[in-house]
């Protein structure tokens, strides 16, 4: 489906601050960027390789993305990404990333920064959202320090929206997943 909209309308699509309960402030997303994959489970490789994919917005059939980062004094951070896949593609990638978070124990990244982390799955659920979702919680841990991760990730008609939350409120993952789906379905028209 073809609604017109262009990259700038595209950039409505994602949370905002006024969206978030706590105190944060937005920061240019490519501070998120280009993890690298570094050991473990083969299916971590794909997790790495499929954010890549979303953040540049590099798999073939993208026509649309846009990425909002959010961090605040506490260390809290949302993470929001959404992408436009032209044909079937959006299906085929959210199965993609299903596939690899079902099959991914635990694996080790880097990021630009440098640092490596060590991930581990300690949870997965449904979301009765869109035309398919799920959420994924993440154990992160870096030297002592370990770090609560979740995703929700789902499929509204041809756009993928991918929520990674590092936030003390367990269900606030759920909420802001909530509203930026909502967001699709009233920009894009899609029911």
């Amino acid at each position: 489906m073809d609604d017109g909209m262009g990259e700038d309308a595209f950039r409505q699509l994602l949370l905002r601050e006024e969206d978030l309960e706590e105190s944060f402030f937005g920061e240019e997303p490519s501070a998120a960027y280009d993890p690298v994959f570094v050991s473990g489970d083969e299916s971590g490789r794909a997790l790495v390789d499929l954010t890549n994919m979303l953040t540049h917005g590099s798999h073939p059939d993208t026509t649309h993305h846009a990425s909002a980062l959010f961090t605040n004094i506490v260390g809290s951070v949302v993470f929001h990404h959404v992408a436009r896949f032209a044909g079937g593609s959006c299906r085929q990638v959210y199965q993609e990333f299903s596939d690899a978070v079902r099959a991914c124990a635990r694996y080790r990244m880097e990021l630009n920064d440098g640092v490596q982390l060590d991930i581990t799955r300690t949870g997965l659920e449904p979301v009765a959202l869109g035309d398919g979702g799920f959420l994924a919680r993440w154990s992160s841990t870096v030297d002592h320090f370990r770090i609560e991760t979740a995703w929700a990730i789902v499929r509204k008609g041809g756009v993928l929206t991918f929520v990674n939350v590092r936030i003390p409120d367990e269900s606030e993952v759920h909420r802001l997943a909530r509203v930026a789906v909502d967001r699709v379905a009233e920009l894009t028209g899609t029911s």
